[in-house]
């Protein structure tokens, strides 16, 4: 697969590298956590049919190389540096879970300015659960201490991290019943329960999640997920004043429809899309489903 990437210069003078593909209203999908252009470029590919189609990697991920600053509010920064330099209007705006915290971030920091319309997909504006919010990350179950685990985790065991992460987004959680996951700190048990989930190889498991990271990788990882995790956006709902769709898996695994719902109580133009027997896994388990969602809503 021959992927033609392009570079600009963000607002601080770093080098962002990007693709775009078709013509028409622009259409850019902004990526999750620690995914990359190219995990995505079969949806490209698909919207360029219908859309002047732009995705970006994030600050250390794919083709854009590390730097020292990183996280969403800096993939919020480079996006709207993208839209200037690319100088698009009338965007249809796609986050995909963690590039749904850029969007919220976005709107935080530049308002609705070149943005025509907003899809949220499967995110979450708060994904730490408290005395006043439980639909958040793991179906309202996630915890400030979860958090701080995940973060010591992150830098020190990546492989756990990494793998319970994957088990978790893949597997579908119903709100109200318990999943049987194994105990947080066991690596072995993540580690067999991905073989169980993905059926593939012990060795190509673990070379998937067991790749050498230098210490500014993850340091980097650590950023993206404080950055996300810990932020909290519920105060930026309200203010979101373009047409914007909720599209959320039912059961679900990180999240469910219920925070969809939630959403669009409160957003001024929200409406809400299910992607039934899907979990966080939904853009490529619900691929057709969700390419036709995002094309006829940007062209409505």
């Amino acid at each position: 697969m021959m992927i033609e990437y392009k570079s600009f210069k963000s607002y601080d003078n770093e080098e962002i590298f990007y693709i775009e593909l078709g013509e028409g209203r622009p259409l850019v999908y902004v990526v999750g956590f620690g995914d990359t252009v190219e995990m995505a470029y079969p949806h490209a590919l698909r919207w360029s049919e219908r859309f002047h189609c732009v995705l970006f990697d994030h600050r250390g991920y794919g083709k854009t190389p590390y730097t020292p600053k990183g996280g969403v509010e800096e993939s919020a920064r480079d996006l709207h540096s993208l839209l200037c330099a690319l100088n698009l209007d009338d965007v249809v705006l796609v986050g995909y879970s963690m590039g749904g915290s850029v969007a919220f971030s976005y709107f935080e920091q530049f308002g609705s300015e070149r943005i025509g319309r907003l899809v949220l997909l499967d995110t979450n504006p708060k994904l730490i659960n408290d005395s006043s919010w439980n639909l958040g990350l793991w179906q309202g179950l996630y915890t400030s201490q979860d958090y701080e685990h995940d973060l010591h985790v992150i830098e020190d065991n990546p492989p756990l991290f990494h793998l319970s992460f994957f088990v978790r987004a893949s597997t579908p959680v119903s709100v109200g019943i318990p999943a049987d996951f194994p105990d947080s700190d066991d690596l072995d048990g993540w580690f067999d329960r991905a073989l169980k989930i993905t059926g593939l190889r012990e060795r190509f498991i673990r070379k998937v999640f067991f790749k050498e990271a230098s210490e500014d990788q993850r340091r980097l990882e650590r950023l993206y997920w404080e950055s996300m995790t810990g932020g909290n956006w519920l105060h930026i709902i309200e203010k979101i004043d373009v047409p914007t769709k909720c599209i959320f898996a039912e059961p679900g695994s990180f999240y469910s429809p219920r925070t969809g719902e939630w959403l669009v109580n409160r957003l001024p133009q929200g409406t809400l899309e299910t992607l039934s027997n899907a979990t966080h896994m939904c853009p490529k388990e619900k691929f057709e489903d969700l390419v036709g969602i995002v094309e006829r809503f940007g062209t409505d």
